[in-house]
């Protein structure tokens, strides 16, 4: 796997705006390769369904096919991510849509909405101490700051380098699957002389912040 793609295609972007999509990219954070039935399984999809979009996400060269094993007479085809970073030039999603450009940022927001749902109805239901709960699996932080272009940079290096330690341990007993979502982005506009490129990244790999 490789650690960088840049997505040029405008198929490919499309496919960055669909949320079963993004929410399928997002599974491999273990970067252990999965079927589709294994996907749809983790996921709580119907399998043929999420199949489709498997489908699709390795013909606009989102996913890659990277093993296939025989158990009797099942083929089991094994996918993984083209890279551990999918990334996006802002000037292309621009150039495409506007509201394509408005789709692919938004879908990250709207698919961790429902994670966290999701989490909250379950311990509405459970008669579990609430409180406590709360307490020992939630962290919440929003905050403002002044930053010049390469303190930016260094706090995105920073930020990447910390997940990257936490993203290498394993599912074992006593761990729990969490979610991290973390976005930056200016209040204020760029200098006209700052023509510095800016990248949009993919949600599904929520590792380095915009």
């Amino acid at each position: 796997m490789k650690e960088f793609f840049e997505v040029t295609d405008p198929e490919a972007l499309k496919s960055l705006a669909i949320a079963e999509r993004v929410k399928i990219l997002e599974l491999f954070e273990d970067l252990e390769p999965r079927t589709a039935k294994q996907i749809a399984t983790e996921l709580g999809e119907n399998a043929a369904r999420l199949h489709y979009h498997v489908k699709e996400l390795v013909r606009v060269g989102l996913l890659e096919q990277v093993d296939t094993r025989v158990k009797g007479s099942i083929v089991e085809k094994y996918y993984e991510p083209v890279a551990k970073v999918i990334q996006v030039k802002l000037q292309l999603m621009i150039e495409e849509n506007a509201q394509q450009l408005s789709d692919v940022m938004f879908t990250p927001f709207r698919t961790t909405e429902k994670d966290l749902m999701r989490t909250l109805n379950r311990f509405v239901a459970s008669d579990q101490d609430v409180r406590k709960e709360y307490q020992n699996t939630f962290a919440f932080n929003l905050t403002e700051f002044y930053l010049s272009q390469e303190e930016r940079n260094q706090l995105v290096d920073e930020i990447s380098e910390l997940l990257q330690k936490y993203k290498g341990f394993k599912n074992e007993p006593g761990r729990r699957k969490f979610k991290f979502f973390d976005v930056l982005f200016p209040l204020t506009p760029a200098d006209p002389t700052d023509d510095s490129e800016e990248l949009f990244e993919d949600a599904d790999d929520p590792d380095k912040p915009l």
